[in-house]
């Protein structure tokens, strides 16, 4: 597999880079949550809770919307014959979808608990933990999957 994706290491070097900072920033939204979740129910920053809300769904869409139309029909194109590489992204792809319904719901149950209708703290909790610890698990195969491929790309 190393070399279709030498013959094309400048593009993917950069579109690596751009993945490195949807990554980042989805990673930074990870610990603001958590942070959330942690102070429930005494400490809550409600201003904390909308900055959230407002970003979750926007932030999970940028990523992958970046891989779905750049990252993923690149490394296809630079090795369309490897099953095991499409396989992976058609559970990538499958994943996304999970998230971004996900975030959307994020988004709603924070909105919703800022103004006071939703009340339910350990439902809020269990929402925050299941939605970062999920997308941090997904961020960590991407990074080890594609890191592999940028170590066959240099």
């Amino acid at each position: 597999m190393a070399e279709p994706f030498q013959n094309h290491s400048r593009e993917m070097i950069h579109l690596f880079e751009k993945l490195n900072l949807h990554l980042n920033a989805q990673t930074l939204l990870c610990n603001q949550l958590e942070t959330i979740a942690d102070e429930l129910p005494r400490r809550v920053d409600n201003q904390q809770c909308l900055l959230a809300a407002q970003k979750v769904y926007p932030v999970v869409m940028a990523a992958h919307s970046f891989e779905e139309n750049e990252l993923f029909p690149a490394l296809m194109k630079a090795d369309p014959s490897n099953a095991h590489l499409a396989t992976t992204i058609e559970r990538l792809h499958g994943e996304h979808w999970e998230d971004e319904s996900f975030a959307h719901e994020i988004s709603d149950t924070l909105k919703s608990f800022v103004a006071g209708r939703e009340k339910n703290i350990d439902k809020l909790s269990y929402m925050l933990r299941g939605f970062f610890e999920g997308l941090r698990r997904h961020i960590a195969f991407e990074k080890e999957m594609l890191s592999s491929l940028l170590g066959e790309a240099t």
